[in-house]
């Protein structure tokens, strides 16, 4: 019996090693983890601009840094944080950009891949997705006990960039909170010198009171209580070198120059292009269908929707529609003594003085729509609309819930919060 069970504890410590040596073999959810890789994308590119940078025209110097201690219990959340920041370095870093990994428990070890820091971005995608598979981590510090302290890491990590002030750090863990792995471990604490000292040069983003994350990501879409975190720390003040165009123009353009890649009109059979023709003839007929429906019947309502320009209303400010780009932020919605970034009029305080000073809600252009995006720790109620329609003349109530410290120092409770905006045509 006793070989058995040897046996059986050889096999499996195998097939752990396996898996852990050939990421391939553990099923991760792409389309899933493509989603949340353009949220933490979202992320960055807002801490960046709250820095005074402006990702679209400027260099980049992108630097992951990867919590290793629950790689071997937990190989899934270690390889979606893998592809997420496989996916993120692939679909917007550009010629020139500069890529780094680093790999991190209760101190920064040096894992295989870091002797490839900084990695240079080509015009080769194929070679730069190739690269990860050297770039990542793959396994827990050798002899590890598990525990990680996030302020360690971000003291000798930003340490390690020096002056750099176009790098931006995301520490990816399975939680942002500091965790002593043994009895025999301690943290240094959010009070450490050395931590104050480099916390006067570079901003750790903050949008959990609770654990200090700055972003959570899924995992799997089927497991949405898995999920791990992600902390963005930026320089107080972003530089980077000026790109040669836009970003979005340069990675459309050397994805289309890369090896293998072609337009994707070519081959498509001739009659796929009567299609905007058949809808264009579809929409007029409906609408005359629909015309002499509402002709003949009881007069309804009139709403005034999808013509001229919008604005969006919330706690006595008012925001155009027009001035906002697809996916950017529309208003940013926070509790009372919040602190703003300097000349950022997105931000919006609410004066009820029950409320805690964090971030509640953001509200982007999607589209024709608004879409209501909570804060980490934050809940909409059952009711409160998700999505908005962006030329419709209405009123909405969004009702949250959430749990927050309201001084420093002090543990979390819970609260509540009614945020009244309106949609109105802007006045001429």
């Amino acid at each position: 019996m006793s070989t058995c069970v040897h046996r059986l504890t050889v096999a499996l410590a195998l097939l752990g090693t396996t898996a852990l040596a050939n990421p391939a073999s553990i099923p991760v959810d792409q389309a899933y983890l493509d989603q949340q890789a353009r949220q933490l994308t979202q992320a960055i590119t807002e801490a960046v601009s709250e820095a005074g940078g402006n990702l679209d025209s400027q260099q980049l110097h992108l630097v992951f840094a990867f919590s290793t201690g629950h790689f071997a219990k937990d190989p899934l959340m270690a390889e979606a944080a893998r592809v997420i920041a496989s996916n993120v370095a692939e679909q917007h870093l550009v010629n020139g950009d500069q890529l780094s990994a680093y790999a991190w428990e209760m101190t920064v070890w040096p894992h295989k891949g870091q002797a490839l820091n900084p990695f240079t971005v080509g015009s080769d995608r194929a070679a730069l997705r190739a690269s990860f598979q050297d770039l990542w981590p793959r396994s827990a510090q050798a002899g590890s006990e598990g525990g990680h302290d996030t302020e360690a890491a971000i003291t000798q990590l930003t340490q390690t960039l020096g002056d750099s002030r176009n790098a931006v750090l995301v520490l990816l863990t399975n939680s942002a909170a500091s965790v002593a792995g043994t009895q025999a471990q301690r943290t240094i604490g959010e009070n450490d010198p050395a931590y104050l000292s480099a916390l006067e040069q570079w901003t750790r983003v903050r949008t959990s009171n609770t654990t200090g994350a700055s972003l959570q990501l899924g995992i799997r879409d089927d497991q949405p209580n898995r999920t791990f975190d992600a902390v963005i720390v930026v320089p107080k003040a972003f530089e980077g070198a000026a790109l040669s165009g836009s970003r979005e123009d340069l990675i459309r353009t050397q994805t289309a120059e890369a090896p293998g890649s072609q337009s994707p009109a070519r081959g498509l059979p001739s009659w796929i292009w009567a299609l905007p023709v058949l809808a264009v003839v579809g929409a007029l007929l409906y609408g005359l269908s629909r015309r002499r429906r509402v002709s003949g019947s009881p007069a309804a309502p009139r709403v005034r929707a999808g013509k001229g320009n919008w604005t969006l209303q919330v706690a006595g400010r008012t925001y155009a529609l027009k001035d906002v780009q697809e996916g950017e932020p529309v208003c940013i919605i926070c509790g009372p003594g919040y602190p703003i970034p300097p000349s950022n009029p997105s931000y919006v305080l609410l004066s009820s003085p029950t409320l805690p000073p964090v971030k509640l809600l953001t509200i982007r252009r999607t589209g024709k729509t608004l879409t209501v995006q909570p804060d980490l720790d934050i809940a909409l109620e059952e009711g409160s609309p998700q999505s908005i329609p962006a030329g419709q003349d209405a009123d909405y109530t969004l009702s949250v819930r959430g749990r927050a410290a309201s001084k420093p120092n002090l543990p979390p409770k819970p609260f509540a919060a009614t945020v009244n905006i309106a949609i109105r045509p802007e006045e001429s």
